[in-house]
């Protein structure tokens, strides 16, 4: 039997909910636009990463467009080069739906690294930079502006 759904990696959810699920603060209308603008950018990066473990409830194909199909079909091929990823066979789309769930899987990957790191403890950081200081044998910085540039320099 074909696939009914596209499934997203639980560690991503969290990502996918607050980009296209949270009415405050969404930049997508719903989880599909959110899947489809993570497969453009893992796609333009030749990013995929399989999906280790699914998370939250898989996006119906259903709700997919016509586009949205075009969209994929013209990814496959491009990324396999065999005009037989687009027969409409059930082992065939299993791969091609694969194929878009790792490099939408790849695009929350770089999304991820881009826009959802932790704020930075200044003073865990400061600790970082003097760490570099003390094994080059240079004397404590008083500033992170003295701390920073001693480490540069020490690079």
């Amino acid at each position: 039997m074909a696939k009914s759904a596209l499934y997203k990696a639980a560690v991503y959810e969290q990502i996918f909910q607050d980009l296209g699920n949270r009415n405050e603060t969404k930049f997508f209308d719903n989880m599909k636009d959110v899947f489809m603008f993570a497969l453009a950018l893992g796609f333009k990066h030749n990013k995929k990463e399989v999906i280790q473990k699914t998370g939250g409830e898989p996006i119906s194909l259903r709700i997919f467009t016509d586009e949205d199909e075009n969209i994929f079909n013209v990814i496959a091929l491009s990324h396999t080069n065999r005009i037989e990823i687009l027969l409409d066979d059930d082992d065939i789309l299993e791969k091609k739906y694969k194929l878009m769930e790792e490099f939408a899987n790849g695009g929350m990957g770089i999304i991820a690294d881009a826009f959802c790191k932790p704020v930075v403890d200044e003073s865990e950081f400061k600790k970082f930079i003097e760490s570099y200081n003390e094994e080059n044998g240079q004397s404590p910085r008083s500033s992170l502006e003295d701390l920073l540039t001693g480490a540069i320099d020490s690079i």
